[in-house]
């Protein structure tokens, strides 16, 4: 119960989106980083959507988009040279592999980063995933909303597709629970929350933490450029987007599974006893609640009253996480089956750390 009252208190935290600026100041200039690979089914969507933003229409010339193939083997990399051959303001990169120590998708931002021109006053770094799609005026927004809140570093998750997976439902909430243990939307807690696939963060504190390479090998990556940028004297938030960027990142299901997994393994730093004890805490407390109405129903109604107490605690928890990630609030009947699947989940990722078998699109885990 203490953790459904944090999970609805870590919600309220989460920041509302503005409305765009009016144009009586000039728009800063926004320097796009899309790190993509194998994203062939799904990046021209995310372009389409980048190059259509309202941002920057005034002049053409505030908003540039750096598109980094990071060792595709379909045709990513074609895909962003016949942009850059439409738009000049998409610049297409290539880059085989990451060097030694480093992440793939942190080298590649850094690369992107590192491609574009130098940077001006009042700059700030878009860092988007290339499985997500962005409404015209989300990025106008994500700045009207740093301005109105004086942030340093915003960041939304998306919603999901049209057709999403069972992902959604049973997996999103247990999970963002979780990661809301330790991180805070709002930045107060030990660790400042961030979304990796959509994060806005204004260049000079980019810089002041020391750009990727301060966070070369670490998988966990939004959750630690937030962290320092907050550390370092910023302000970070995570606002609620959900209605202007969407994510395919988590469908079909298993790739949902995988990514969570993969997030979970990062944030432990591959530590097999420690993701196995979450995952059976995670199982118990997800079990304890229906149980003791099973175990207290006939002869001990004070069990049955507290485990019917931990269910609506379960379920008010479920529905209010899911409620915000428009990932079907009414199954929050559901939450002890959605927890003990997310606790399964996370022994899967002590099995596979444990045999040095964690992979992320080809590539092996770093810690």
């Amino acid at each position: 119960m203490v953790r459904s009252a944090r999970t609805i208190r870590q919600t309220r935290a989460v920041a509302a989106l503005r409305d765009p600026r009016s144009g009586a100041v000039a728009p800063p200039k926004v320097t796009v980083v899309v790190p993509a690979r194998d994203e062939a089914d799904v990046l021209t969507d995310c372009l389409n959507s980048i190059l259509l933003q309202t941002h920057g229409t005034e002049d053409g010339a505030s908003l540039r988009v750096v598109v980094v193939d990071d060792g595709s083997t379909d045709g990513t990399g074609e895909i962003a040279r016949e942009f850059a051959r439409r738009d000049p303001r998409v610049v297409p990169i290539r880059v085989d592999s990451p060097p030694p120590g480093w992440g793939g998708k942190v080298h590649a931002m850094h690369v992107g980063v590192e491609a574009a021109a130098p940077p001006e006053a009042g700059e700030w770094l878009w860092f988007l995933d290339a499985d997500t799609v962005a409404a015209p005026d989300l990025l106008s927004r994500l700045l009207a909303t740093a301005d109105a809140i004086e942030a340093d570093l915003v960041s939304t998750p998306g919603g999901p597709p049209p057709r999403s997976s069972a992902t959604w439902p049973l997996l999103m909430p247990p999970g963002l629970q979780l990661i809301g243990e330790n991180a805070s939307p709002d930045g107060r807690g030990r660790k400042a929350f961030a979304i990796g696939h959509c994060i806005l963060v204004r260049r000079s504190h980019y810089e002041k933490v020391g750009g990727w390479a301060a966070f070369a090998a670490i998988r966990n990556e939004d959750v630690a450029i937030a962290t320092a940028v907050r550390d370092h004297g910023g302000t970070t938030r995570t606002v609620d987007g959900l209605g202007h960027l969407r994510t395919t990142g988590m469908d079909p299901f298993g790739q949902g599974w995988a990514s969570f997994r993969k997030s979970f393994v990062a944030g432990t730093r591959g530590s097999a006893p420690l993701l196995a004890a979450i995952g059976l805490g995670q199982i118990a407390m997800s079990v304890a609640a229906p149980l003791s109405v099973l175990v207290g129903r006939r002869r001990r109604p004070k069990l049955t009253a507290l485990g019917l107490l931990g269910c609506a605690a379960q379920s008010a928890a479920h529905a209010k996480t899911a409620e915000f990630m428009r990932a079907r609030p009414e199954l929050a009947p559901l939450a002890p089956i959605s927890g003990t699947l997310f606790g399964v989940l996370l022994l899967d990722g002590a099995v596979r750390a444990l045999r040095g078998r964690d992979q992320w699109k080809g590539r092996r885990s770093t810690f």
